[in-house]
């Protein structure tokens, strides 16, 4: 049987200078909310608040990343049989990251840099379960708030 732990310890070390760190979702068990905040595009963190207000809901309280352009990536558990597609746009300025049905979406993870700027943790608390609310929005067409 070969010796795994060699190859963990030597796996980072072929890493090249540059690289980032890609969560996959299916892989993961995870969902991502992607909310983008680029200059003169929409304001996904803004779009995100408003959906949570028509739909009467408090904004998630789950493991978030503060990304390079002062956007945030929310992340969920989603719930066994629960299928999503991976999606840009699903509202404006925001982005889904699914499991997928054939193939799987990722995120850039904590520690990756884009620009010279890094993706760093914002509330380190655990992924939540991807409320029902919003798992029916991303299982059905695509509303405007």
């Amino acid at each position: 049987m070969p010796d795994r732990s060699r190859t963990w310890r030597c796996w980072p070390c072929t890493w090249p200078d540059g690289a980032n760190i890609g969560v996959g979702c299916r892989a993961s068990g995870v969902i991502g909310l992607d909310l983008d905040r680029h200059d003169g595009g929409p304001d996904g963190v803004a779009v995100f608040a408003a959906l949570c207000r028509v739909y009467g809901q408090p904004w998630p309280d789950t493991l978030t990343v503060a990304t390079p352009h002062d956007g945030r990536h929310l992340y969920f558990r989603i719930p066994p049989g629960t299928a999503a597609a991976s999606t840009i746009s699903r509202w404006p300025g925001i982005d889904i990251r699914a499991p997928g049905y054939r193939t799987s979406g990722y995120l850039a993870g904590p520690g990756s840099v884009v620009d010279g700027a890094e993706y760093v943790i914002n509330r380190d608390v655990p992924a939540a379960p991807l409320p029902r609310w919003l798992a029916s929005l991303l299982t059905s067409p695509a509303p405007v708030p």
